[in-house]
């Protein structure tokens, strides 16, 4: 009876500590994958949705809405998608302007999102900010999957918003 009880006890708290938690790393590194990985992304969503509580988490939350409108077919919805990301990301940065995954997220979809939408207004000051911050960042591979990601956006950047070589090397530490 009492191996029965304490059983039932720690599998209630393998469920508690195992279960409602977001895998941050997971959630960076799945990022630029899941613009392209319908199923990838919608599982993110889906986890984001149940179990986001930080501030990191909800901005990862507001850019898996914002990914998911890519995934929609009507452009009526997608609009609407986005602009519920889009909300949600901008109101967590406004409680929190100096959380660096915020500002790496607020950068990436103002860096890819269309013109028609004019939703670019910050990229520069984003840059500026993930520049001068990124190696505050605690995760070391949170950094490393931010700075590859930033270095490989520079093959398709233009003009101000190109990552310069001090800026790169800056990034890397």
């Amino acid at each position: 009876m009492v191996l029965r009880f304490f059983v039932c006890v720690s599998l209630i708290l393998c469920v508690i500590c195992c279960f409602g938690q977001v895998d941050i790393d997971k959630m960076r590194s799945d990022y630029a994958t899941a613009v392209k990985d319908k199923k990838l992304c919608a599982a993110n969503l889906k986890i984001l949705e149940n179990a986001a509580n930080s501030a990191t988490e909800k901005g990862y939350l507001a850019a898996y809405e914002i990914l998911w409108a890519k995934h929609m077919g009507n452009p009526f919805t997608k609009l609407g998608q986005f602009k519920k990301g889009k909300k949600l990301l901008e109101s967590v940065i406004m409680k929190y302007p100096d959380n660096i995954d915020l500002r790496f997220i607020r950068w990436s979809v103002q860096t890819h999102a269309p013109s028609f939408l004019s939703y670019s207004k910050d990229r520069l000051r984003d840059k500026e900010f993930l520049v001068r911050n990124l190696y505050k960042l605690p995760s070391p591979g949170g950094r490393k999957v931010i700075y590859t990601y930033l270095k490989e956006a520079n093959s398709y950047l233009k003009g101000d918003h190109v990552f310069s070589q001090a800026e790169l090397t800056e990034l890397s530490k």
